[in-house]
């Protein structure tokens, strides 16, 4: 299976890059290598595990309403985020984690901000933002956010390797430099900001865009520099979930020997995938469990 380094933090992508081309990986010839028969069109229905240790699974197709019987010795339950995976894991004694989306966007309605589209660790989109960074959150805060219906305040900080009082220092120093210049056209080089994004930032602020720095307050810098340590971004919902990003919650990792992946409950039985409560940041553990080669 291909895979490529991405960025500097080494997070990968398979390729191809659609979630149908990674599908489709399944059918590669290892697969036919060691004889595995794939069946399509048909459904585990249950599962249950005899006192000899084998498993028996009661089969559905999609075009008949008779259940065929499946006797195996060993059972892999793969099923990522599938409610069906985790009522067969419920099923054969292991607890479920309640699940919850995990990698998602944030909706946003400031019709100004869309002007901001571009390239970058947070990324301005038609309905809000997304981004790397913004995805990564959105992993790490998965289960407050769900509860909290997805709305609250997001705090930006634009400018984090510099402190509030080095921020005032800088916007200072450059009023001195440029007294000549109109304010939203001449942004100080230490924030690193595109003229888009800062003519944004002025404008939330009440800046005229044709007042010189010349006759910039210090009342005014000193807001100025506020905002962009505390930009505050009022959430409203969360971005469509797709199938492709991943779920928090599933069978807990206390019940999984991660050696191996065996289930510590019911010898024979493995776990792995998303079904599992495991979520990360893109290109994260939910490339991991799907790949061991990572």
């Amino acid at each position: 299976m291909e895979a490529s380094v991405s960025d500097p933090k080494k997070r990968r992508q398979h390729l191809p890059e659609t979630a149908t081309g990674v599908a489709g990986l399944t059918n590669c010839g290892a697969v036919t290598l060691i004889a595995v028969s794939v069946q399509t069109g048909k459904a585990v229905i249950t599962a249950s595990s005899s006192a000899d240790g084998k498993f028996a699974l009661k089969i559905g197709k999609r075009t008949s309403a008779s259940l065929d019987s499946v006797v195996a010795d060993y059972l892999l339950i793969a099923t990522g985020s599938s409610k069906e995976g985790y009522s067969l894991a419920g099923q054969l004694g292991h607890s479920i984690v309640d699940t919850v989306p995990s990698l998602f966007t944030f909706k946003i309605n400031d019709p100004d901000l869309t002007e901001l589209s571009g390239v970058g660790p947070m990324l301005v989109t038609h309905w809000g933002l997304s981004g790397p960074v913004i995805l990564r959150l959105s992993a790490w805060g998965a289960r407050d956010l769900h509860s909290s219906g997805y709305k609250g305040t997001l705090i930006v900080d634009f400018t984090p390797d510099l402190h509030k009082e080095e921020v005032k220092a800088v916007l200072l120093n450059h009023k001195k430099k440029f007294v000549k210049q109109k304010m939203v056209n001449s942004s100080p080089p230490e924030f690193d900001l595109f003229k888009r994004c800062w003519k944004y930032l002025l404008n939330r602020e009440g800046v005229a865009e044709d007042i010189l720095w010349a006759s910039v307050s210090s009342e005014t810098l000193f807001s100025v520099a506020s905002l962009l340590k505390d930009c505050s971004f009022e959430v409203t919902g969360k971005g469509q979930f797709k199938d492709e990003f991943v779920t928090a919650g599933g069978v807990p990792l206390s019940e999984i020997s991660l050696n191996t992946m065996e289930s510590k409950l019911k010898r024979n039985l493995f776990l792995a995938g998303e079904i599992l409560n495991i979520d990360g940041v893109t290109g994260g553990f939910n490339f991991q469990v799907r790949d061991p080669s990572f």
